[in-house]
């Protein structure tokens, strides 16, 4: 196996009922967790940033490490970028070599969503780049509160079923990352998918669902939101509290800073590893490679 587009990867999801982990990755050694454990498990992978991860030279640093580990690997491999704001954006991306894109315009109105939306799938898709776009929109977890349908004080708002099949329809969107109580970063209290919204959803998409947010969600829900729809689920700041909790404790055993990167940095890429390899079988996509 090697690079493969998120079309393909996320179509096979759907079929199986499994869901294939986005990991946001932002140096090598995460990279290489996300191809290794990967490898180890079996199982599809995508391996992704965000645009500050690649401003400037940044992102030419960033896809020569990830094609490194990705071309050799013995399962498939999706190289993303994650909530790209603009065309340019998405494009840039794509012309670096990367499989899959995902457009965030959710925050507009429909219209302009579908438009921005368009937009990018018109400049992609004769480069067979998968392109992912969110209706609805997935707030913040930092901004606290709970879910009410309709929206919520993180700044959510839900997915509306009777938009799903009109919006895919003229987007063109080849996944769809949808609203169902998630919401980015660290929960104060754990969230509460509307898995009977999702079922609705499900129903109607004609392509893949994705899920926003999976980190601190609870595996029974997880589990839930998989058995029905979810083929593609992100996973963020648990990789990240992992490592700097990791990078914390090893610099507060040292007598000075000058400690030797290394030393520090295996324990954190130990305590990322084990993050992936418990949702890699959380989602179930171990044994699909």
């Amino acid at each position: 196996m090697s690079v493969v587009s998120l079309r393909e990867m996320l179509q096979d999801a759907r079929r199986s009922r499994y869901a294939v982990p986005l990991f946001d990755t932002q140096n090598m050694a995460m990279i290489r967790s996300a191809v290794e454990v990967a490898e180890e498990e079996n199982s599809p992978v995508i391996l992704a940033g965000v645009e500050f991860d690649f401003e400037g030279e940044r992102l030419g640093d960033w896809a020569a490490l990830a094609f490194r580990a990705a071309l050799g690997a013995k399962v498939p491999v999706c190289l993303m970028l994650d909530h790209g704001s603009s065309l340019e954006a998405c494009v840039r991306c794509a012309e670096a070599g990367f499989t899959g894109v995902m457009i965030d315009s959710s925050a507009l109105p429909f219209e302009e969503n579908v438009a921005a939306t368009r937009r990018v799938c018109e400049a992609l898709r004769r480069r067979g780049v998968g392109v992912e776009a969110e209706l609805g929109h997935v707030g913040s977890a930092s901004a606290g509160g709970e879910a009410e349908l309709g929206g919520n004080s993180s700044g959510s708002a839900y997915t509306e079923p009777d938009r799903v099949a009109e919006f895919v329809e003229r987007s063109h969107c080849d996944a769809l990352a949808v609203s169902i109580g998630t919401a980015h970063g660290v929960y104060a209290t754990a969230p509460e998918l509307q898995i009977g919204l999702l079922d609705k959803i499900n129903r109607i998409s004609p392509v893949p669902l994705v899920l926003h947010g999976g980190s601190g969600t609870p595996e029974d829900q997880i589990r839930a939101a998989i058995a029905h729809g979810i083929a593609k689920i992100n996973i963020c700041s648990e990789i990240m509290d992992a490592w700097h909790r990791s990078v914390v404790a090893e610099l507060g055993k040292a007598p000075n800073y000058s400690v030797h990167n290394s030393a520090v940095c295996r324990p954190a890429e130990a305590a990322v590893r084990e993050v992936m390899r418990r949702k890699i079988r959380l989602f179930g996509s171990n044994r699909k490679g």
